[in-house]
């Protein structure tokens, strides 16, 4: 029971779509749009539900397409409506989910614009009904369609709508689709009266075969169907028809040369698309390549052109135009994508030894493109769209990028390896010759008896590479027989070698390649083209029964300009016909028209009379020139033209401009640089044409000049204009023309030479001399009218730094060169140019009319005062102190500050310097040495301390000071403190025992004063001294505090910013350079003393050197190109050895290090005295690899790779597959760096066969974990997966994720940081920066806390025992002064 209701669904949207159907919408292209519909619909079915299309073509006018898709009903989710209203199909939004994933890339996505079904159905016939069903809706719901009545109602003011209705399912539709649900679109009263079945059943099996048969889904190679198409009831599967059917049973075996192309727009590019942008960001293609090789004689394109044809399928092409491309997008043949080879394929220009055989066999090859939905089609999915930048570097792939494709990336893999284009080009090349030499059976035997001929000595010549050649007088090919002494006609274009016109000549002999039966054996045909005589013809000789080939004047051509029908046989009368034209031009002249002639035919040509013009000159627009007949006499040559002195031909004419300058103008080279200067001709221009007619004249070859060269007589000298024809032997025509200068001065210039190095003087010398040439307006050398006076000066950006007053002038004799000497350079201003010292000298004539400059360096001279900023004061120099401000200036005689790097020697005494570079210093970039905080002063009170600069072994410095005097005082008391300021000096002390002598009670009083005050100083400088110590210790505790806590804050925000991106962190590997900057801030490890070293200078340049024979470090030396990879490695060689030192012997490892008499390390010599005097120190052991030592690998190499990868043979299970994620072998996937790839061992073994192998060994890499256990048993020397599984060769599986800090780094990342991670980064890195500074700070002040707390100790107890010593002497002192004032006292009274 069915109900029908008008107006019932409403499809408003602008129909008048429907009259502008793309113009190539053809019955074929609307059928496949219904049938695309229905294939989108029905790939959604669960795997236990039918997946059927059937189409059926009714007699009764009428056409339907049935799917078992999930249908559509009334609700507003899966309406119906959205089949009928144009633009409301959501089938378009599913594209996204089609780009990317695996070729044939089956996700049929296909719809682009929703408005496909309407406008198909209404393409295809007048009216149409649409039944479709879901699973849970119990009616059919239906939707009529009627073209004239949509388009009466279509307009932007009428609505549009149409019947629609509801019915039950019928029996036939519940039993195509058993889970209930369904689509049917009927279609009727046709466009189209007349159906062949079996073409539609054809075309619609291309247009859909992946689909229908497929071998490429899931990991076994069982072909399976994925759809279930039917045609009038016939199975798709089961016709044996249709092109693709027939190509692909006539391709060899293969295998086939697969390429995997990934598109992308280029950073810029892709900021630059508008968000809303429907373009793709990306696309992939699969490209692979098949071949379809010649069996007896007879290619397979031809055979699959004669099928197709006795099919009722044929196609409108011939072996040469015959599609060698063809396009799937999403598994759905693009039918008018028919292209011919992609560049890549084609090798019509290629050249060298088997270029004959690449050109012939490219023609062999089809391309079967597969394309995701990143590629867009034409609206009618019929081709590509021609606009997208995608298709355009496709189309384009193997050549350079054009200005549409510039915004496009390609990145180019073959079996998961990255390939280059040159890579490319090389592999295709192997694999064409490869084919050919295993499937092609292009000859059939000769019909004589052959001559066999063993290593040809002319293979080159003979178009041939085989070690043997049959000789063949008479030949079958197609049918047809050829015999030698048969005349032949070569046609233009059929080879190399006939491209310019027909060849006429006569058969000599066939050459076949290799034994009777071999494949891929060569053919090709020896004639002697007419013009060469008998005895210059190819010879077959014999030498005491051995036969060989000589080829002579003959040509040798390939064998397949027969196939092509471009070798034809003529008969005697087009022979002689030829061979009499042939005689009429052997003795033929060239010739050039005059003025007067070129006049008659209104042409502006004829190269000047007598050969002579002045610079400036317009060229003639046009040159003619003529062939002359053998009867021509130069003195018959009649003022007017006459055809019969000029020979008609059809053979192409040659000119050639050459120049070259007189000799006059390079006579002064000649002497100025002391060598000889010859003229010498370069090229301007050449053209080759073929004849053309003027003014009922024909046989003229009209070449443009004037047109293309406007300004071709301004340069002086002598202009060549050779003429020449390659077929005649008439000789070559040659017309000189000499242009002279013009008087008129253009501009002074520099005569310099390519030999003479660059302009540089020392301030206070001269710079070498100078030629000035006078030019032309138009660059041309002109003599000087007189001597003329100039002025120089010197200049920099900023103004005039110089005026030069002292030089000397002189001109040549012939005027032509103005030499300038003796220019001396004297200025004060240098520094205002420093440090590069680069200005601009100029040298220009009073009146300012004519100048040249040119750069050049002006260097300070040599040091000859020193300047102390500010000065040293003889107050300021106390015992112990540091000047902390002091730098010597360095001047030249000018006052100059002088040049940077200049190395002087200091000599001080009384001062010593805090640092270890040693008295030898170099300038800075400021003409000074900074001696700030370096000098402090050893001498004692009032002692002379002395500062001396050397330059070389004069003293150019020196400077004498004195220290500070101290006043001694006796205080009444004396109190210890605990900080000394002097240093004490036990040599100062009168008492060398250090005890103190008893005072004589029968001494004076001034003598007992005399021996008192010394010991008093004494005391003062200990106690001075302990004060000062105290001092210190009490600060460096009060810094180490600082420290401690500071370091405490910085290592919470360490682990507080790793907390927040931990996860992120092991995805970006160091580059080359943090890489070396990590290895360096462990300062006690030998890897990081050699990354130091290796930034000062190479290991290689050392000569007689320990360290000459180091090639690196392990993780320096080769780079990877997957993050993962980079770390899993790591992790499974583990730090000790990723930090291994290298060496090419065990010799240089020995020289590494040196031994004590008792065994321990020598700490003062070879590496362990370069880490000291780096500041760094060696603890505990390191790795070191002997190349020498190590056994190499002694297998096969991967092609003619620089970078030498390794034969090995993939891991395959018992069935011989190989086994799922296998990615390679880490050998291999390790890229060696550039400046090691040719790094060998005396025995020529480079760092992949000994370092790496005896690393890695044969350890595989997997994608998965999963997939390198599965693997296990094919597994020999260990695995390793990127998603961080360890399995080593004892059984070890490790499993997990670490972070190691020394990997490989990348040498292409996989996708960019966010800028969140880059600021965290940044951040971790700043905080470990600052760390690792407070960490040395704390070291390098507990060493000094330790020091002077151990010197505080000593000093107290000396000052103890002082005290203890003199305090009976005091006591005395002060008992013996009182005595003796008493004395004094009573005496008086």
């Amino acid at each position: 029971m069915a109900n029908t209701f008008e107006n019932m669904w409403d499809l408003t949207p602008d129909t008048d779509l429907l009259m502008e159907l793309p113009e190539e919408y053809t019955f074929e292209t609307a059928l496949a749009d219904l049938i695309d519909n229905s294939l989108q619909a029905v790939w959604s079915n669960r795997k236990n539900e039918r997946r059927l299309i059937s189409v059926n073509i009714a007699s009764d006018d009428s056409i339907s397409i049935f799917d078992t898709g999930p249908g559509m009903d009334g609700s507003d989710e899966n309406s119906i409506v959205k089949w009928g209203k144009m633009g409301a199909s959501l089938h378009r939004s599913s594209k996204g989910q089609a780009i990317g994933g695996k070729p044939p890339y089956l996700r049929p996505f296909f719809g682009m614009f929703g408005y496909g079904g309407p406008s198909a159905s209404m393409h295809l016939g007048r009216r149409a009904l649409v039944s479709s069903k879901t699973k849970s809706s119990c009616k059919v719901y239906t939707l009529h369609l009627e073209r004239e009545a949509l388009l009466s109602s279509s307009g932007s003011e009428l609505s549009w709508k149409t019947t629609g209705g509801m019915r039950d399912p019928s029996e036939d539709e519940l039993s195509k689709s058993p889970h209930g649900s369904f689509t049917k679109i009927e279609i009727f009263e046709l466009k189209r009266n007349s159906l062949d079945i079996f073409i539609l059943q054809c075309k619609i099996k291309d247009i859909y075969f992946p689909y229908i048969q497929c071998d490429e889904v899931g990991n076994s190679a069982k072909t399976i169907t994925p759809i279930e198409f039917q045609v009038n009831g016939d199975d798709l599967a089961e016709i044996e028809g249709g092109e693709v059917a027939v190509t692909n049973l006539h391709s060899c075996n293969g295998p086939d040369f697969i390429l995997q192309l990934r598109f992308s727009f280029k950073q810029a590019n892709s900021a630059a698309k508008s968000p809303g942008s429907t373009a793709s960001q990306e696309a992939n293609a699969r490209l692979k390549c098949v071949y379809f090789p010649s069996l007896k004689g007879k290619e397979s394109f031809e055979m699959i052109l004669e099928k197709l044809e006795a099919e009722g399928c044929s196609v409108t092409e011939n072996y040469e135009t015959f599609s060698r491309v063809s396009v799937r997008r999403l598994g759905r043949l693009l039918p008018d994508a028919r292209w011919a080879r992609l560049p890549f394929m084609d090798f019509r220009h290629k050249k060298g030894d088997k270029a004959h055989i690449l050109k012939r066999c490219c023609w062999r090859v089809k391309c079967f493109i597969d394309t995701d939905a990143g590629f867009n089609p034409t609206p009618s999915k019929t081709d590509l769209a021609h606009h997208s930048p995608f298709t355009a570097a496709l189309k384009n792939f193997g050549n350079k990028l054009n200005e549409k494709e510039k915004f496009v990336d390609v990145e180019i893999y073959r079996d998961q390896k990255l390939l280059t284009p040159l890579q490319l080009e090389r592999e295709y090349q192997d694999w064409i010759l490869q084919m050919h030499d295993r499937y092609d059976q292009e000859t059939e035997c000769g019909e004589d008896q052959p001559v066999l001929v063993v290593s040809p000595a002319n293979k080159k010549a003979l178009g041939i590479s085989s070690d043997v050649v049959r000789v063949h007088k008479v030949l079958k090919r197609k049918g047809v027989s050829w015999k030698s002494g048969q005349k032949i006609k070569i046609l233009k274009g059929a080879c190399a070698g006939c491209h310019k016109n027909n060849v006429y000549a006569e058969l000599e002999y066939f050459l076949l390649e290799g034994f009777q039966g071999d494949a891929g054996g060569e053919a090709r045909i020896i004639c002697r083209p007419l013009g060469i005589p008998d005895d210059n013809g190819s010879i077959v000789a014999f030498n005491h029964g051995d036969a060989s080939f000589n080829i002579c004047g003959s040509l040798s051509l390939p064998i397949n300009v027969i196939d092509s029908g471009k070798c034809l046989a003529i008969g005697s009368i087009e022979w002689n016909c030829q061979v009499d034209k042939q005689h009429l031009k052997s003795h033929s002249i060239i010739d050039l028209l005059s003025v007067k002639q070129c006049q008659e035919l209104e042409i502006d040509g004829a190269p000047p009379v007598d050969g002579l013009v002045h610079a400036g000159q317009v060229p003639p627009t046009k040159i003619v020139a003529v062939v002359r007949p053998a009867n021509f006499v130069s003195s018959s040559i009649s003022k007017s033209l006459d055809q019969n002195s000029i020979v008609k031909s059809n053979l192409e004419m040659s000119m050639e401009i050459k120049f070259r300058e007189e000799a006059e103008d390079l006579r002064d080279v000649c002497h100025i640089y002391s060598r000889r200067v010859t003229p010498s001709s370069h090229h301007i221009y050449s053209k080759r044409i073929t004849p053309s007619s003027r003014k009922g004249f024909h046989g003229l070859y009209i070449f443009p000049l004037g047109s293309k060269f406007p300004d071709l007589f301004q340069k002086a000298g002598v202009y060549t204009f050779s003429f020449y024809v390659d077929e005649l032997t008439c000789n070559n025509f040659d017309k000189e023309v000499l242009v002279k200068a013009s008087s008129k001065v253009g501009k002074w210039d520099l005569l310099s030479d390519e030999q003479s190095p660059p302009l540089s003087v020392r301030v206070g010398s001269c710079f070498p001399p100078l030629c000035l040439t006078c030019n032309d307006i138009y660059g041309n050398r002109i003599p000087f009218t007189s001597t003329p006076e100039v002025m120089i000066k010197l200049q920099t950006i900023k103004g005039v730094l110089v005026d030069v007053e002292k030089m000397r002038i002189e001109l040549s004799p012939n005027k032509f060169t103005l030499k300038v000497e003796d220019i001396l350079i004297e200025s004060n201003e240098l520094d205002k140019i420093r440090p590069n010292y680069e200005a601009t000298l100029v040298i220009c004539s009073r009146d300012k009319l004519y100048s040249v400059s040119f750069p050049c360096q002006v260097y300070p001279g040599s040091l000859q005062f020193v300047k102390a900023r500010p000065p040293i004061l003889d107050s300021q120099l106390l015992p112990g102190c540091i000047i902390k401000e002091l730098v010597l200036e360095m001047f030249d005689a000018y006052d100059n500050h002088i040049s940077q790097g200049l190395e002087v020697e200091l000599a001080v005494e009384g001062f010593c310097m805090q640092d270890q570079i040693g008295s030898k210093r170099k300038v800075d970039d400021n003409g000074c040495i900074d001696l700030s905080g370096l000098l402090k002063v050893t001498a004692g009170y009032g002692r002379k301390v002395l500062l001396s600069v050397l330059s070389g072994h004069e003293v150019v410095f020196k400077q004498e000071f004195q220290t500070q005097k101290q006043e001694m005082q006796i205080t009444s008391g004396v109190s210890l403190v605990q900080s000394p300021k002097l240093e004490y000096d036990e040599s100062q002390s009168p008492y060398s025992n250090e005890k103190v002598m008893l005072l004589d009670y029968s001494s004076s009083l001034k003598q007992s004063e005399k021996f008192i005050m010394p010991l008093i100083t004494i005391e003062k400088e200990l106690e001075d001294e302990v004060l000062h110590i105290g001092l210190r210790i009490g600060n460096l505790e009060k810094e180490l505090d600082f420290l401690y806590d500071r370091k405490a804050e910085i290592e919470l925000d360490i682990s507080q910013l790793q907390a927040s991106f931990e996860p992120c962190l092991p995805n970006f590997p160091p580059t080359k350079d943090e890489l070396i900057n990590r290895i360096q801030s462990n300062n006690h490890s030998a890897a990081s003393v050699l990354c130091c070293l290796s930034r000062e200078f190479s290991f290689q340049g050392l000569k007689n050197h320990f360290m000459e024979d180091i090639v690196g470090l392990v993780a320096l030396l080769g780079t990877v190109r997957l993050n993962k990879l980079s770390r899993i490695l790591a992790e499974y060689l583990g730090e000790d050895q990723m930090l291994a030192v290298v060496c090419r012997s065990s010799a240089a490892a020995s020289a590494l290090e040196k031994f004590e008499h008792d065994g321990e390390v020598h700490c003062r010599h070879a590496l362990h005295a370069q880490a000291a005097a780096h500041g760094k120190s060696i603890y505990g052991r390191f790795l070191i690899v002997c190349l020498e030592d190590i056994r190499a690998y002694k297998g096969e190499f991967e092609g003619s790779d620089p970078q030498r990868k390794l034969a090995l043979p993939y891991p395959t299970f018992p069935s011989g597959k190989v086994p799922m994620g296998f990615i390679g072998y880490a050998v291999n996937m390790i890229d060696l760096d550039v400046g090691h790839l040719h790094t060998r061992t005396a025995a020529g073994h480079g760092l992949r066969e000994t370092l790496f192998y005896c690393l890695l060994r044969e350890v595989q890499v997997y994608e998965t974990v999963e997939c390198m256990l599965e693997a296990r048993h094919c597994i020999k020397h260990g695995a390793v997966s990127l998603d961080g599984g360890i399995l080593r060769d004892n059984g070890i599986i490790s499993l997990g994720f670490g972070n190691p800090q020394i990997c490989f780094s990348v040498t292409a990342q996989e996708s960019e940081p966010s800028k969140e991670f880059v600021e965290i980064m940044k951040l971790i890195e700043e905080n470990k920066s600052e760390l690792r500074g407070v960490i040395n700070s704390i070291e390098k002040l507990t060493r000094s806390l330790k020091k002077y707390m151990k010197k505080f100790k000593k000093k107290k107890g000396k000052y103890q025992k002082l005290m203890d010593d003199m305090e009976p002497v005091v006591k005395d002192y002060l008992e013996h002064k009182k005595l003796c004032i008493g004395n004094t006292g009573s005496s008086s009274y």
